[in-house]
């Protein structure tokens, strides 16, 4: 089994979802704002509690602002195999997730979804659905399965068979 690298976001994807990012961040941080001068100056009582949501609501916004316009790091969404190792990212805010072959019993494969059942009974899953692109979805899911059958890792609740070389 050779490694293989493939980006979940086209680079066009990937602009749409930073600029989506940094929207989202403005609005907050705007709506933070608003509420906070809002507390500070046109209330009869000061509410402190009201005050720090407030806060923390434009501090908010200033990082999803921040992370959109490529001044925080901004992670690449991926799925990468090699002989020894999968490892993941489907959303580019989301975490790392890392299983080694060796760890892997049994694999469950839906349109949808990967279920990873781990030697120590843990269940991993991969949501297929969260990438954008379906013929991407499709290849990850395809690439997997041939690397688990390869492995001689039940796939489904069907064991694959040993195959002899053929003699010569």
């Amino acid at each position: 089994m050779e490694s293989m690298y493939v980006s979940l976001y086209s680079r066009k994807q990937l602009k749409q979802t930073k600029q989506f990012i940094f929207v989202v961040g403005v609005l907050l941080a705007a709506g933070g704002i608003y509420a906070l001068v809002r507390e500070l100056f046109f209330q009869d009582s000061f509410r402190l509690s009201w005050a720090i949501a407030s806060a923390l609501i434009v501090i908010a916004g200033l990082l999803w602002g921040l992370a959109g316009k490529n001044s925080l790091l901004f992670r690449d969404a991926y799925c990468s195999m090699n002989p020894e190792r999968i490892s993941y990212r489907l959303a580019v805010l989301g975490r790392e997730v890392v299983i080694f072959w060796a760890d892997i019993t049994a694999l469950q494969i839906e349109e949808q979804l990967i279920s990873f059942q781990l030697t120590s009974g843990k269940m991993i899953r991969m949501r297929l659905g969260n990438i954008q692109q379906p013929e991407v979805a499709r290849h990850v899911s395809r690439s997997i399965h041939l690397a688990a059958l390869e492995k001689q890792i039940m796939v489904n609740g069907v064991q694959p068979t040993q195959t002899k070389p053929a003699a010569q």
